[in-house]
Order: structure tokens, then C-alpha cells, then sequence
């Protein structure tokens, strides 16, 4: 059985104007999505999770 070999590393796909424009679409569209409030239960989870990692990590 052959492996395949693992791709070569090429250059960017995008050139650099292209990725800044995209990169700055993409905050426009995700920067709404950080104000947004946290679901409470999410936000229950969250915390949940983080003291069970601190008494975890205390023992």
C-alpha cells in the first residue's frame, strides 16, 4: 500500500490586497456577533466548566 505524500507548500492562492479586503468583510460580518449577549445557560456551562478545571487542576 503507498502513502501519498503530503502537498507541497505553495505560495498564497490570494494576493495580499485580496486578503485584506476579505479579512475586513469578515470582521464587518463577525464584529455584530461579539455584542451580542451570551446565552445564560451557555454562560452557566462556561462556568461550570471553569471551576471544575480549577478544582481539577488544584488537586
Amino acid at each position: 500500500m503507498q502513502h501519498a505524500n503530503p502537498p507541497a507548500v505553495t505560495e498564497p492562492a490570494l494576493d495580499a490586497q485580496t486578503r485584506e479586503r476579505l479579512g475586513r468583510q469578515l470582521q464587518a460580518l463577525y464584529d455584530p456577533v461579539l455584542d451580542e449577549a451570551l446565552d445564560p445557560r451557555l454562560a452557566a456551562l462556561i462556568r461550570q466548566l471553569e471551576t471544575d478545571r480549577r478544582e481539577t487542576d488544584s488537586h
